[in-house]
């Protein structure tokens, strides 16, 4: 059994949730992708689709841009 939710918790998750897909968030919060998910869904949260071109700075690849300079 993992972590219990705290508020502080659950107040991290629904800021996250604006923001990030639930594998980013696992990531930051150092929970399972599962266990976002099913908390999000307790919650009613939305949250984001985990494709890339969603997550801040994606498509910014340095090693394409640093090619692209070249």
């Amino acid at each position: 059994m993992g972590r219990r939710w705290t508020e502080q918790d659950i107040d991290e998750l629904r800021r996250l949730a604006q923001r990030y897909s639930a594998p980013r968030i696992a990531e930051l919060t150092d929970r399972t992708v599962g266990g976002v998910v099913f908390k999000a869904y307790q919650l009613k949260l939305p949250l984001r689709p985990s494709r890339h071109e969603n997550e801040p700075g994606a498509g910014t690849d340095p090693e394409a841009a640093g090619a692209a300079a070249e």
